[in-house]
């Protein structure tokens, strides 16, 4: 948080010049920057990342190319990245969920993608958002768990990647209600979102902000929220805990990471980027307005709750008997 101006009457003009000396001694990039997105186009991390990409370029000083790489629930940006020079010039906009779940799940054949990368910020939270179309039947997330029971494996659920955060959610509530159901795997929330509104999928697990617009025009209809409480861009949307699955507390975690060994003064740089980012008031408007909670954590803040997530999913996985897409 800014410190208050000191109460002394005006600055003198040597006192407002000292913010913008220490802003021009800051480290900036001398070439353009690629970020890359671990997921295809159209999810919500592509949503986030793109929002911010012309005050970045702005603040920074050069271009800010995006890249979208999507597949293995994120997998494959995030070894890309961490496969990097840590200069500043690459980074990653991921899923803090699907980074520790492939880690999880893939790490100790692939090696751990977050020896490989570290953190700047967790840039936003939010809500993942149980769904269906409106020629599936389904209005409400008792009439899913009834669909469930009645048809069992013959119900289809998208997830953008085995593995991630939306798979691990629907494994917790099949897990609690004794149901079941077939997990349909998508290189990323957009794809996934296609062959829902196509009607190729009964149903789907998506962060919220992803599908906000087309709940709000009808095209898709929500049933359950991942959150504790209810979302506020979706307020007549019951939760999980109070459908059914109690004490079900599971938001997506989305932030920036660069490759190990980037220098110090290299991160506090990004971070203050991202954070300024952030704070612009169309951003905030834009992207609060679909769902997002934006953090903007510190790094140190951003690796805690990677640790916590770890810890959170690991006995999931292992009693789910879930495994990585690639075998």
């Amino acid at each position: 948080m800014a410190r208050p101006l000191p109460r002394r009457g005006l600055l003198t003009a040597p006192a407002l010049l000292l913010p913008l000396a220490a802003h021009a001694q800051s480290w900036r990039p001398t070439q353009p920057v690629r970020v890359v997105i671990s997921a295809a186009p159209g999810g919500t991390l592509d949503i986030h990342a793109r929002a911010t990409q012309a005050i970045l370029s702005n603040r920074m000083g050069q271009p800010i190319i995006v890249e979208n790489q999507g597949g293995g629930a994120g997998l494959v940006g995030n070894q890309m990245v961490g496969r990097a020079a840590p200069d500043g010039l690459t980074m990653v906009v991921a899923s803090g969920d699907g980074l520790v779940l492939q880690d999880i799940l893939v790490g100790a054949r692939q090696g751990r993608a977050r020896n490989r990368l570290r953190p700047v910020t967790m840039t936003i939270t939010a809500a993942q958002l149980l769904c269906t179309h409106p020629r599936s039947g389904i209005r409400t997330v008792d009439e899913y768990f009834t669909a469930l029971r009645a048809r069992g494996d013959r119900v289809t659920l998208a997830v953008p990647g085995i593995g991630g955060v939306a798979h691990i959610i629907s494994e917790m509530v099949n897990r609690t209600l004794g149901l079941q159901v077939t997990h349909v795997p998508y290189r990323g929330g957009g794809p996934a979102t296609i062959d829902l509104l196509a009607g190729q999928v009964d149903a789907m697990i998506i962060t919220l902000p992803a599908v906000t617009s087309h709940v709000r025009e009808g095209r898709i209809v929500p049933l359950a929220v991942s959150t504790l409480a209810r979302d506020p861009a979706m307020p007549d949307t019951p939760t999980f805990a109070e459908s059914g699955v109690p004490g079900l507390d599971v938001p997506s975690t989305q932030g920036v990471l660069v490759p190990a060994g980037t220098p110090d003064r290299v991160v506090d740089a990004w971070y203050e980027a991202r954070k300024f980012a952030l704070s612009d008031g169309g951003v905030r408007a834009r992207l609060q307005g679909l769902g997002f909670v934006i953090q903007a954590s510190t790094p140190a803040e951003f690796d805690h709750v990677l640790n916590d997530a770890e810890a959170r999913f690991s006995e999931v996985i292992s009693t789910a008997g879930i495994r990585g897409e690639d075998g």
